[in-house]
């Protein structure tokens, strides 16, 4: 092989690589679809904090797995309103199909959850850099990734 081109490998593979990282974040981007029936799940919580209010739904499967001690299973949506100052700020989704965990790091999988931002009106938020989520929920993994599975033990 000619110097010149295997001085262009390492810039090849670089690109590449970049391609595939892109790719793959637009594809988990476009797992999680915006639960438009989320409201007629349960609603288990409200968090406030400051003038933040979060308002979190779950289906009625999920509440039933957890009261059991069981893993939610696949299929559950976890959707929270987030509310600043009074107003709708975002909505923030949380799904849960089997295989999906497995294509990210060990050190951000989440088992099988995926996440997704939505603005107000209900539009996926472009550019979000859903690892932000993994990597705070990974420390909950006793509680099947959620901070709130003690409320949906506790929802009616």
């Amino acid at each position: 092989m000619s110097p010149i081109k295997l001085a262009a490998l390492p810039a090849a593979l670089v690109l590449f690589a970049g391609i595939v990282s892109f790719r793959q974040a637009h594809a988990d981007s476009e797992m999680v679809r915006f639960p438009s029936d989320y409201a007629k799940g349960i609603h288990y919580a409200t968090v406030n904090r400051g003038n933040i209010r979060e308002e979190l739904f779950v289906s009625p499967e999920a509440v039933e797995a957890v009261k059991a001690g069981r893993p939610m299973p696949s299929g559950t949506v976890i959707t929270m309103e987030d509310h600043r100052d009074g107003e709708l700020y975002r909505y923030v989704v949380m799904e849960k199909r089997t295989g999906w965990g497995s294509r990210h790091a060990p050190e951000i999988r989440t088992s099988d959850w995926e996440f997704q931002w939505f603005n107000p009106d209900r539009s996926q938020k472009a550019g979000e850099n859903l690892d932000r989520c993994r990597s705070c929920h990974v420390g909950q993994a006793a509680n099947d990734f959620v901070f709130t599975a003690d409320r949906i033990k506790a929802a009616k």
